[in-house]
């Protein structure tokens, strides 16, 4: 949620908002129960004329037709129900925008202007909020509070304030009443799913599902997005981008206070006032702040749309860190090794490593996959983001991603990667704004290099030797340990034996050298403990 003082609201506003953002306006969504029968009506609506529609498929009866037709009108119901109630609901919204390889063309291009924003709440709202949150003491932590809103998006809103020393901060009020929604929200999202997991049995909308669930919950928690905040920022400040700072001592669950970042998002700034270096020099940047959180932190802000980057005379803030995901220590070295082989425009070597990632089972027919990831690089990277957008091209390689997830078993989706996709879908129309005669794929890899240094190389190459010494240093005795649980054969000796030729059949070399010698101290060890 943006946090600047000016021009804050994002650009393609999806619900009616008074000319004036910090009036005050009632919220027209009606009550929960409304809110429940709308969509499970719309659910059943909508699940019935597919169903009907898969049916008469199967029967060879033509439904091209009609299928554009309901889905027309079904992603025009779809979208007026969103924009009418908001909430969590948006959030599903901008997911199915950024997922051209599952949805239908007319949900991804009526469900692209949506903005996480909302009218925002009478402020008497707001001070019951802050009056609860610090026991009716409010006027001993903030010297003044605007009653206008800067900023109101689905969650919640932000106001600014001046603490008693001065200090400007903003300050971020989650609206009340909101787990109620989420899980009215929650369930609609887990019956759609279901819907849509008969269609497409390849797609796993169960961890999608899990992972909307978490995400969801843990906006809900202003502590999580501050601790997520105060933990990426020196990453961050290393690629040129800042993170307000956050005010613990006045940050509780459903308020967070922070330092307050002046300017204007992206969202609501005039790109092309900046000049072509300059867009180019941003668009860098983010990227490499991007990449610096997945490959050296592990740990990503997965929100960075055009409202959630502040920008004032060059400098670049990120802001908004209630949704992040995180991926393991060995998935981070694979993703590494992953952007590697971008660099070098390697897609087989793409593959390879989506196959150590779990993308891909091994009853996949893997030559079809490399020939259709050869294809959607090369598309990628030699067409610039809105030549490729809505053409005939993006729409034959989606309905091909389509076709080989409905009748594939052997694709699998890692649960970080569900957030990772919108976050990556999110940067990149985010930088076609900013360079759109660039492809987003050549911008990547333009920065690869700065980003996956020769020294980061050097420290990984390190910590995996470090790792694989400490392995085969106390082999010798997890061997012996083991075989002595055991009272009849194999004995330790000969299950060392049995290692010593299984290191003598790998090829020569250090590999070969370190398995033999481990083999036969183990071996020795045996026979001294026996004898």
């Amino acid at each position: 949620m943006p946090l600047s003082a000016a021009t804050l609201a994002p650009s393609a506003p999806i619900r009616s908002v008074s000319p004036q953002v910090g009036r005050e306006t009632a919220d027209p969504s009606p009550s929960i129960i409304g809110r429940a029968l709308g969509g499970t009506a719309l659910l059943g609506v909508l699940a019935v004329s597919y169903l009907a529609l898969l049916l008469a498929n199967r029967l060879w009866i033509s439904t091209n037709a009609s299928k554009q037709r309901l889905d027309r009108w079904g992603s025009a119901r779809f979208t007026a129900y969103i924009v009418r109630h908001g909430g969590m609901l948006i959030k599903i919204g901008q997911f199915v925008a950024s997922r051209p390889d599952l949805f239908p063309n007319a949900y991804i291009e009526a469900c692209a202007g949506l903005r996480d924003q909302a009218p925002p709440r009478p402020y008497s709202e707001i001070r019951r909020v802050l009056d609860r949150t610090y026991e009716g003491r409010v006027d001993e932590r903030f010297a003044r509070i605007e009653e206008q809103a800067l900023a109101a998006a689905s969650f919640g809103q932000v106001h600014r304030a001046w603490l008693h020393d001065g200090r400007p901060v903003a300050v971020k009020v989650q609206h009340p009443g909101l787990e109620r929604l989420v899980t009215v929200d929650l369930a609609l999202t887990r019956g759609a799913l279901r819907l849509l997991a008969v269609t497409m049995r390849g797609f796993p909308f169960r961890d999608l599902c899990i992972e909307l669930e978490r995400a969801s919950r843990d906006e809900l928690d202003y502590l999580n997005e501050a601790t997520s905040a105060d933990r990426l920022r020196p990453c961050l400040a290393r690629h040129g981008v800042r993170v307000p700072s956050i005010l613990w001592e006045h940050t509780r669950e459903k308020v967070l206070v922070m330092e307050f970042a002046d300017g204007a998002t992206l969202a609501r700034t005039d790109l092309s006032a900046l000049g072509d270096d300059e867009r180019l020099r941003v668009a860098s940047r983010i990227i490499d702040a991007y990449l610096g959180m997945l490959l050296e932190e592990g740990f990503f802000h997965a929100d960075p749309h055009a409202g959630n980057f502040i920008y004032r005379s060059g400098e670049i803030w990120l802001i908004d860190f209630g949704m992040t995901a995180s991926v393991t220590r060995h998935q981070a070295e694979l993703y590494r090794r992953f952007m590697v082989h971008v660099q070098r425009q390697d897609t087989d070597g793409m593959i390879d490593v989506m196959l150590e990632l779990g993308f891909v089972l091994p009853e996949l027919e893997r030559e079809d996959l490399r020939a259709l990831a050869r294809e959607l690089y090369q598309s990628m990277n030699d067409l610039a983001p809105q030549a490729l957008k809505g053409s005939r091209r993006q729409l034959e390689l989606g309905a091909r991603i389509n076709d080989m997830l409905r009748r594939s078993r052997g694709i699998v989706f890692p649960q970080h990667t569900i957030m990772l996709s919108r976050a990556i879908s999110l940067m990149e129309g985010l930088c076609m704004e900013l360079v759109p005669a660039t492809s987003f794929l050549s911008l990547v890899r333009s920065r690869l290099q700065t980003v996956i240094t020769p020294t980061m190389q050097i420290e990984r190459l390190v910590e995996e030797a470090a790792q694989t010494w400490k392995s085969l240093r106390t082999l010798p005795e997890r061997l012996v340990a083991a075989a002595a649980q055991r009272s009849a054969f194999p004995s330790a000796a000969i299950v060392s034996g049995c290692v010593l030729i299984a290191a003598l059949q790998l090829g020569t070399g250090w590999p070969q050298v370190i398995a033999v010698a481990a083999a036969g101290i183990a071996m020795l060890a045996s026979l001294r403990r026996s004898g």
